[in-house]
């Protein structure tokens, strides 16, 4: 495997640094025209001299011909570096207003239309560099993944559902939020979730329904791979296949509390719409929906371990719980200070105060939606996006692989990058040895009610008098 480890945004330019490193550049240049000056004006005076009192290296010749190449080509270089700062300040100020709207405010604090308009009339060749920039990031994405979908009905090999859930997705939901302005995969996520603020609730105030297993005193997980492995999932031995949310309590050793929970990805049949985590719940909190049923639940199961508002809560997600545990980071009352999410269909910025770490296999489907990820890093300064092929085979549709799109697969891909040397590993490896000098951990699991569709709940919650949680009225 050749992993790739990023801070997670698309393009991390600082259209200022080209800026400065323009100015270092021409100055280089204008130092190199006045030693050409020099060398022509040696070469004048030469000339007046008699022939057997020249001397030779003072001649323009080779030496010369190199000063003012290197002049020409300095040139060019300040040139380019002054358009490519534009053209990429000109597609921040794209993507701001894509995200934003008409409203939205440039770095600076100023209107970024204004100052998209002042910049394209300015430097009309940035602004047609910059279309063509956004033009090639929407080839290797939504219009390389189009082709490939296409090819499909040529008899292309097709890994066994994944490549049809995740074309359906793409051409289905990208197709809809484009139609009706609302942007695709990640890019408008952050202005989504100030939309939800006041629609969603921050802690669970109302009754879900859902049993819970008390798994004792367990201990703290050894890296990354093992916390994945925690994550409920149906690949494992034979177990109660209605688990959806464990959550650890910690009790660190100076008496502070953190909670660490783990989310699982869609659940049931795709025709069944009765659990929290059905298949269907991923359309409404892909296109950033305030309900969110599967939100819900992890709320009240956090709650019901003992978590309340400001509380330390750390939070891992596969797939559809990956954009649960993004959307606990961004709308919950809880202290969330660590995400980590596998097979995430969006990227989403949470902020300096949160660190993220991401894993996507480039083969897994799933991951594919998230249409090129985030416009900005996607958490704090430890954060992280891992990024691999589970298994590369290039091959049209074949590239995908519903393997790539599993638990287990990600565990691996973890386990691979904590033996990598990567010095990064070792920052994810001191955010478990910090978990692993916990005085106790208590960890229990919940589970998603049985339902029969004409008789409903056929299989009662277990209550818990101490739990918090009340009926809704």
């Amino acid at each position: 495997m050749s992993i790739e480890v990023t801070q997670g945004s698309v393009v991390q330019v600082d259209p200022e640094e080209l800026r400065w490193m323009a100015v270092r550049v021409q100055s280089a240049v204008d130092s190199m025209r006045r030693a050409s000056g020099h060398a022509e004006q040696a070469r004048a005076w030469q000339a007046m001299l008699p022939r057997e009192a020249q001397v030779l290296w003072t001649t323009m010749g080779r030496p010369g011909d190199r000063i003012l190449w290197f002049v020409e080509e300095g040139a060019g270089l300040v040139l380019a570096l002054r358009n490519a700062a534009d053209a990429y300040e000109i597609v921040e100020l794209r993507t701001l207003l894509a995200m934003h709207g008409d409203g939205a405010v440039a770095p600076d604090g100023g209107s970024a239309a204004a100052q998209l308009e002042a910049l394209a009339e300015a430097n009309p060749d940035a602004a047609r560099q910059a279309t063509r920039l956004v033009l090639a990031r929407l080839a290797l994405t939504q219009l390389r993944f189009a082709d490939h979908w296409r090819s499909a009905e040529t008899g292309s090999p097709l890994a066994p559902g994944g490549g049809a859930l995740a074309g359906l997705f793409l051409l289905g939901i990208g197709g809809f939020r484009a139609l009706n302005g609302m942007g695709r995969g990640s890019v408008r996520e952050p202005e989504r979730a100030r939309e939800r603020a006041g629609l969603v609730p921050g802690t669970s105030d109302r009754h879900v329904f859902m049993s819970e297993r008390d798994n004792g005193v367990v201990a703290a997980p050894r890296g990354l791979s093992d916390s994945l492995t925690r994550i409920p999932n149906f690949e494992g031995p034979p177990t109660d296949d209605q688990e959806r949310v464990r959550v650890d309590a910690y009790t660190m050793r100076d008496g502070e509390r953190r909670f660490v929970a783990y989310v699982i990805g869609s659940s049931e049949f795709p025709l069944d719409t009765s659990d929290p985590f059905s298949w269907s719940k991923n359309l409404g909190l892909y296109m950033g929906e305030a309900e969110s049923a599967g939100y819900d639940f992890v709320l009240e199961a956090l709650q019901r371990s003992g978590a309340q508002a400001g509380d330390v809560v750390d939070i891992n997600g596969f797939s559809q719980g990956a954009m649960i545990a993004q959307r606990v980071a961004t709308d919950s009352d809880f202290d969330v200070q660590h995400v980590t999410t596998i097979g995430a269909p969006l990227h989403v910025p949470m902020g300096d105060a949160v660190t993220s770490v991401t894993l996507a296999h480039e083969d897994d489907p799933v991951a594919m939606l998230a249409d090129g990820g985030s416009p900005v890093a996607l958490g704090g300064d430890d954060s992280l996006l891992i990024r691999d092929a589970y298994k590369p085979l290039d091959e049209g549709l074949a590239e995908w692989d519903a393997e790539a799109h599993r638990v287990g697969s990600y565990a691996e891909t973890a386990a691979t990058f904590e033996a990598s040397g990567d010095p990064r590993a070792e920052g994810v490896q001191a955010y478990y040895a910090r978990l692993g000098e916990a005085a106790s951990v208590q960890s229990i699991s919940y589970y998603a009610p049985e339902w029969d569709l004409a008789e409903g709940i056929i299989e009662a919650p277990l209550p818990r008098g101490d739990s918090g949680a009340r009926p809704s009225a």
